[in-house]
């Protein structure tokens, strides 16, 4: 069964641009702390952060921009585990307002040690579980409308 994970948040005036609606860098803005919220959700956490000295880092983000986004707009982002191995995993969201889809991110992820130097390592074992048990079926990734070119670990 898939997992969605959800975060919500407002459009505040200084997101606005020149043209009256929400300058693009703040879409990924968005989709950045959504990503942190599935994040914290699977273990990933500040604590888990601490402890470890592991963290996430972005390999790859593609975004498709449907709608325009004004201030005040309260901005739901549902996000889905499309894949995954040991080191990485594959994520796409859709950011909606009032139901309606504005924008979509696509991105991968990397599992990284940072010390000595940042450099990419297996997840927990208890980590890949949750991630097996939140992944969407091939079947259903395959059927998805608006996928990135080529982007997949």
């Amino acid at each position: 069964m898939t997992t969605t994970f959800r975060y919500q948040t407002t459009v505040r005036p200084e997101w606005i641009d020149y043209n009256g609606h929400m300058q693009d860098a703040f879409y990924g803005l968005i989709f950045s702390y959504a990503v942190d919220a599935f994040q914290d959700a699977v273990g990933f956490d500040g604590a888990y952060r601490d402890r470890t000295g592991c963290t996430i880092y972005l390999l790859e983000d593609h975004k498709f921009f449907l709608r325009e986004v004004r201030e005040g707009a309260l901005v739901e982002v549902e996000t889905v585990l499309l894949d995954f191995n040991e080191k990485r995993f594959h994520l796409w969201s859709a950011m909606k307002e009032a139901g309606e889809l504005v924008a979509i991110s696509e991105m991968v992820e990397m599992h990284v040690q940072q010390s000595p130097q940042p450099h990419g390592v297996a997840m927990p074992r208890a980590h890949l579980d949750r991630l097996a048990a939140a992944r969407m079926a091939a079947a259903d990734v395959a059927a998805m409308p608006r996928r990135s070119r080529g982007l997949g670990i």
